[in-house]
């Protein structure tokens, strides 16, 4: 039976087919499963998703794994013998979507490409994540998160005049698991119109400078001879000293820098014409920081905050993950939970963001164990029992 739809899990009854390693399909699809999607991660035989091994583990399973991969069942299963390509077949022959991020040609050699598997399931959508595309010198080229935010300006964008620097964080990867999750959903609700699937490409370069482009390519936009330039967003991200630690501090409007000028006892500030506009501080706003350098070294974080909340300028502390943990919002939102692994043991998890029908999501299956579900899929995808010893026998299906 069919799991029923609820205004928290519309996505009850849909079956998605990820193949892939690392984190763009794995966190796109794990989103899809919080809201009800029925996920069947496939991963080869031996040790499967090499992201399982990256980073803090324990008993064989990453945390980032383990952060990537909730609400999913396992499938292992080696795709390169004809049998368990015959599998993936038939569990693509009644599935919603398939997404991979395997390289261009890559699935197809597998017997699983786009055009074969929507003939057998015109209803099916299939997305197709690459790392730079179909085109081009660098179609066929490996592509991880370093490498993408050196591409499309992200490194550059952080360099405020000195060499280029990383963010420090999976930010292309996740950029582009939230852009698949999106493009999913979009052609399911134009399937429920159509009552046709379609293939859906998408690329990790494409999805990251669109992401980027708003702000970080606002020099880059407007083409004609007459605009005006201001600052370079870098320029604003710029941190506070305070007597024990670091302050944020986000000042948009007059008003809250008049309170800014007011707690710093700088009434000078406001009165300055390089300062008393938005225009004149956007021309003028690396000057005005460097005016800031020291100016709430005086005060503690938490006296800081206070003062500058009391004007209601923009303002937070600048946080260290431990602290992140502990901190009084983030527990009032509800955003981190706890979950019991039977192999990890407990574990700390962030909760899905999306409050759908106003209800606080939760995803109730840790993430699985190397194929734990393998004879389970298999069942479902009608083989029968002699058929499933046999694979696992030859090794081509291995797990529970």
């Amino acid at each position: 039976m069919a799991e029923q739809v609820t205004a928290d899990k519309p996505l009850a009854g849909v079956r998605i087919i990820e193949l892939s390693t690392m984190v763009t399909a794995s966190l796109s699809s794990m989103m899809l499963a919080a809201q009800g999607a029925d996920v069947i991660k496939v991963e080869p035989v031996g040790i499967g998703d090499p992201m399982r091994f990256i980073g803090s583990q324990k008993n064989g399973i990453s945390a980032l794994f383990a952060n990537c991969n909730r609400g999913k069942r396992a499938l292992a299963v080696n795709l390169k013998d004809p049998k368990g390509q015959y599998l993936l077949q038939r569990l693509a022959a009644d599935a919603d979507v398939l997404v991979h991020n395997y390289r261009d040609g890559v699935m197809r050699r597998l017997n699983l490409g786009s055009d074969k598997l929507r003939k057998a399931n015109p209803k099916l959508i299939y997305a197709a994540i690459t790392g730079f595309g179909k085109e081009g010198p660098k179609a066929q080229d490996p592509a991880y998160d370093h490498v993408i935010q050196a591409l499309t300006g992200y490194t550059g964008v952080q360099a405020e005049g000195g060499a280029p620097e990383y963010m420090k964080t999976l930010v292309a990867d996740k950029i582009t698991a939230y852009t698949v999750a999106q493009g999913i959903t979009a052609a399911l609700l134009a399937r429920a119109s159509t009552g046709e699937g379609q293939h859906i490409d998408l690329s990790m370069l494409q999805s990251c400078l669109f992401f980027l482009w708003p702000d970080g390519m606002m020099r880059q936009t407007l083409l004609a001879d007459d605009v005006t330039d201001f600052a370079p967003m870098a320029d604003y991200y710029r941190v506070s000293a305070t007597a024990d630690g670091y302050i944020s501090i986000a000042a948009a409007t007059d008003d809250h820098w008049r309170g800014i000028s007011t707690v710093i006892d700088r009434p000078e500030i406001m009165e300055d014409d390089r300062f008393n506009s938005i225009f004149a501080r956007s021309a003028n706003v690396a000057v005005l920081l460097k005016e800031l350098d020291g100016a709430f070294s005086h005060l503690t974080t938490a006296d800081a905050l206070a003062h500058l909340k009391a004007h209601d300028v923009p303002c937070a502390a600048c946080l260290f993950p431990d602290d992140v943990i502990a901190n009084e919002q983030v527990a009032a939102v509800g955003a981190l939970g706890l979950q019991e692994h039977p192999l990890l043991g407990p574990t700390r998890v962030a909760e899905p963001p999306v409050q759908l029908g106003g209800v606080q999501a939760h995803i109730e299956l840790p993430c699985p164990a190397h194929g734990q579900h393998s004879s389970e899929i298999a069942r479902e995808a009608g083989l029968d029992a002699a058929e499933i010893a046999s694979m696992q026998e030859a090794g081509i299906l291995t797990g529970g």
